[in-house]
């Protein structure tokens, strides 16, 4: 035990202080590695497409819109006779520009400029299937102008003239009330005298 003594009181007692410390400063100084979590995954969005009801070439640009952010470019692809594409539509991510999806968003589809008429819904837990058409609408058809003869305005006196005879019975009936109110004032005065 004196042999102990003597070293920790020389320059042992220095090492050992110094191999503490040493370890301490190594636990304490680490660095806590922070655990971030995987973005979320894109949701993929695959199926056929035709432009007026033919294949479009291979190479045509399909566009993913959720509002008015493009969110996913691809171009289509032949099999066999029919075109076909598969595009990954990025989720909402705070850092990226432009925030994409979100579980239930809208999005719209263009295939070259032309906008599809179908929209998926973006599900990032299942693929999504979407067969997008576009169909160029019918020029407008030129319409015959006729023109049509104007009726004459109405002037109300169709009655008068004996052409109604419902307008006739009308003006009858309350010349009779006039005449009777009449009567009925004249009654009506005599018997006040």
């Amino acid at each position: 035990m004196t042999n102990l003594k003597r070293m920790l009181a020389g320059s042992g007692l220095a090492a050992v202080l110094g191999a503490v410390v040493l370890g301490f400063t190594g636990t304490f100084g680490a660095h806590e590695a922070k655990a971030e979590s995987p973005p979320n995954p894109p949701a993929r969005f695959a199926g056929s497409v035709t432009v007026d009801g033919a294949v479009p070439a291979a190479g045509t640009r399909i566009e993913a819109r959720i509002v008015s952010a493009t969110c996913g470019v691809t171009t289509s692809f032949n099999t066999g006779a029919e075109g076909r594409y598969v595009l990954d539509v990025p989720a909402l991510d705070p850092g990226a520009s432009p925030n994409c999806g979100t579980d239930g968003a809208v999005v719209t589809f263009y295939i070259g400029d032309k906008q599809a008429k179908e929209t998926g819904t973006w599900k990032n837990y299942e693929l999504n299937l979407v067969n997008l058409t576009y169909t160029t609408p019918p020029p407008p058809t030129a319409t015959a102008t006729a023109t049509a003869t104007p009726k004459p305005p109405s002037t109300g006196n169709a009655g008068l003239a004996g052409g109604n005879s419902s307008n006739t019975l009308l003006f009858g009936l309350i010349g009779l009330g006039v005449v009777a109110f009449a009567a009925g004032g004249a009654v009506a005065a005599r018997r006040s005298r």
